[in-house]
């Protein structure tokens, strides 16, 4: 029989409208909500419903929604949303499938689809068990599409303008919308603005500084920064700022008595234009005495960077996973999925100064090749590859039958849990005592409870 299945919010640009269309064009039946206007500017036709309410009304809306329209399965983009964690909690409960979508673990060629979560919620990189099901991965075999991808800045940067533009639009219908960063397109659009201006001027000042720190022939750590309102850095690690978590590396570094290494920084390409961290750093230096130790780099080749470092560290960033591939150690300080014995440094941040280690590539190829069989689609959220489906996306035989295909039988819920008997009449009763807003009884009417 085929799936209800629900849609919360996709990546910017048209992706989720058309994944919606190849969900039903294999017979599932598929509803979407938005959250703001870009959500409906890219999802304005098919079955869609708006979510116009506060977001306190949220958890007892989308409970109602779920139980109501008999959902079986979610997809959603970054599951660290305030909506997003609400609703996954809720599902959890009721027995809906969740399924969620991010930027690939493995870059720059494929998206990540997992269930029940990503990175630091992830479960097919659960760490209990991770060695003996990466001992049964093949390497050398794998027969999952690589087609290249091109143009993923330009497309995410067009469609990342247009949504801000809608949401900015049709704020007054979603005016209790609470996004995740400031939704403002004149900020966001100046931010973009500053962005390609200081690329093209770090292209010229920081030219000498990269060559010399490649070619220079001198050892260095390397520091590749996360973009400072990364939600992963805020949901799965201790640093409540990247200001912090800057102060804690310089000052370790600063007292590991390393004076034949200097320690690179390294910005994020997508925060060059919302933060510059160039005044902090050079009071760090001084501070801790690293004057001509401490380089900061926006646009240095971020490869060559790693191919040349004695090691990497970072929060969990999937530039860990680059690190790897290029056999530079890695030390991770938050939780990350690569972040396992024989692949990092499991050790403490003093003891990986003096004593990195080396990376075991056999196991590291065990690892990549257990992510592209099992949680990555070879693609992009923001531009189509070759041999792409509907969606735009080239899916492995494997995860399409998974996602495509019709499922066999419904498995009852185990006995005794919540969710093996619901009483929709008490439900009902239930979420009207709890809600009293206008918004959210005139939005219960649309769903037919």
């Amino acid at each position: 029989m085929p799936r209800n299945i629900l849609l919360l919010q996709g990546p910017v640009g048209p992706f989720f409208k058309k994944f919606a269309q190849q969900l039903e064009s294999s017979g599932h039946n598929v509803l979407k909500v938005n959250l703001n206007g870009g959500d409906l500017y890219y999802f304005r036709s098919g079955k869609y419903l708006n979510f116009t309410a506060a977001a306190s009304v949220w958890p007892a809306w989308i409970e109602s929604l779920l139980v109501g329209r008999e959902i079986d399965r979610i997809y959603l983009f970054g599951d660290c949303r305030r909506y997003h964690r609400q609703a996954i909690g809720i599902a959890r409960r009721l027995g809906v499938e969740v399924y969620v979508f991010e930027e690939g673990y493995v870059r720059p060629n494929y998206v990540t689809l997992e269930k029940d979560g990503v990175n630091g919620f992830t479960s097919a990189c659960e760490k209990e068990g991770i060695h003996e099901r990466l001992a049964k991965t093949a390497v050398g075999v794998d027969e999952a599409p690589s087609e290249p991808v091109s143009n993923v800045f330009s497309s995410a940067a067009r469609h990342c303008m247009q949504y801000y533009i809608a949401a900015s639009i049709m704020k007054w219908m979603f005016k209790y919308y609470e996004h995740h960063r400031s939704l403002n397109v004149f900020t966001e659009g100046l931010y973009w603005l500053q962005s390609g201006c200081r690329k093209i001027a770090y292209g010229f000042s920081e030219r000498k500084t990269g060559e010399a720190i490649l070619r220079g022939g001198k050892k260095y750590f390397l520091l590749p920064l996360q973009v400072h309102s990364d939600m992963q850095v805020r949901q799965h690690s201790d640093y409540p700022s990247i200001e912090k978590y800057l102060e804690h590396v310089i000052s370790s570094f600063s007292k590991a008595g390393r004076d034949d290494c200097s320690l690179v920084i390294k910005h994020h390409p997508y925060d060059r234009g919302y933060k510059n961290y160039s005044s902090v750093i050079k009071k760090m230096a001084l501070v801790y005495g690293l004057e001509n130790r401490l380089h900061y780099v926006h646009d240095t080749d971020l490869p060559s960077l790693l191919r040349n470092a004695e090691g990497s560290v970072l929060i969990n960033s999937t530039v860990g996973i680059s690190s790897l591939y290029h056999d530079t150690p890695v030390k991770a300080l938050g939780e990350a999925i690569y972040d396992i014995e024989g692949l990092t440094h499991q050790g403490s941040l003093e003891s990986f100064w003096s004593d990195p280690g080396k990376v075991d590539q056999d196991l590291y190829e065990r690892f990549r090749s257990y992510l592209i069989d099992n949680t990555q689609i070879n693609g992009s959220l923001y531009t189509e590859v070759r041999d792409a489906d509907e969606s735009g996306l080239n899916w492995p035989l494997a995860l399409k039958d998974e996602h495509f295909s019709e499922p066999v039988k419904h498995s009852a819920a185990p006995e005794g849990e919540a969710a093996s008997i619901i009483d929709l009449e008490q439900h009902k009763k239930k979420s009207a005592l709890a809600v009293e807003q206008p918004a959210f009884k005139t939005a219960a009417k649309k769903i037919a409870l």
